[in-house]
């Protein structure tokens, strides 16, 4: 408790890696093949906290120009970061999408893009495992060998009179909405709760767009201080997918 007061990156980073540690432990727990992302945040002091392991992600809104702002709270840690990229490699990984391991696609190219095929791929050099599409998370123990860690990266705003509110969600809900998006889509909703409903099933409904499956879609979407006031000056418009609880 006294850690996260007066070190806040330091006691999200033991507690990160103590997880990852616990769960590698745990009889009962079998994750050398699954294991998790997280990203919390915490606000103190006047200040907002967030500690990010692997692909979900956190974004405030922040009044700027007459308009609610995106403005990123984490970074995604995946194959398309040049740096991640270079680290994991270091580790002894191989990148590549699953086109690129079945032949389709050369697999030395490096040009992926964010909105088309398969995504870049953490594998073993010798074998077609562990295939994550991130490149940290708590648990995995097969990828941590090539570098899938647990370490967070931890970034620190400072509350302004500007920030609104923050969001806290799965990469279910980025796969398909952007920062921005998602941003706008709270900003329509006085509760919390109908941005949550209205959020998740639009990315259901995205999902099954785009795929015959969905991934995990959670959110959490935290009101920094009372700025209904300022809410209320936001153009409401209908939602594409109406909120469904």
């Amino acid at each position: 408790g006294s850690l996260l007061a007066t070190d806040p990156a330091g006691a999200f980073r033991a507690a990160m890696v103590g997880v990852n540690e616990e769960m590698h432990a745990a009889p009962a727990v079998d994750d050398s093949m699954s294991g998790t992302t997280a990203v919390a945040a915490l606000v103190a002091g006047g200040a907002l906290h967030v500690a990010n392991v692997g692909d979900s992600r956190a974004v405030a809104g922040v009044w700027r120009d007459g308009r609610v702002a995106a403005e990123e709270l984490s970074w995604d840690q995946t194959p398309f970061r040049a740096d991640e990229r270079a680290r994991v490699k270091a580790c002894g990984a191989r990148v590549m999408s699953v086109e690129q391991v079945e032949g389709v696609r050369d697999p030395d190219a490096e040009g992926w893009l964010a909105d088309e095929g398969d995504p870049p791929r953490v594998w073993a050099r010798d074998g077609l495992y562990p295939g994550t599409a991130f490149t940290r998370s708590l648990g995995d123990l097969a990828a941590e060998g090539v570098g899938v860690i647990a370490d967070p990266e931890v970034k620190t705003v400072e509350i302004t009179p500007a920030h609104l509110f923050f969001v806290v969600a799965s990469d279910g809900v980025f796969e398909f909405l952007s920062s921005q998006e998602v941003v706008d889509m709270v900003a329509m909703h006085q509760d919390p709760r109908d941005a949550c409903a209205a959020i998740a099933a639009e990315s259901y409904k995205l999902w099954l767009e785009h795929e015959n499956r969905t991934d995990d879609i959670t959110i959490i979407i935290v009101h920094i201080r009372d700025a209904q006031n300022v809410l209320q000056g936001v153009t409401k418009r209908t939602p594409a997918a109406p909120g469904r609880r």
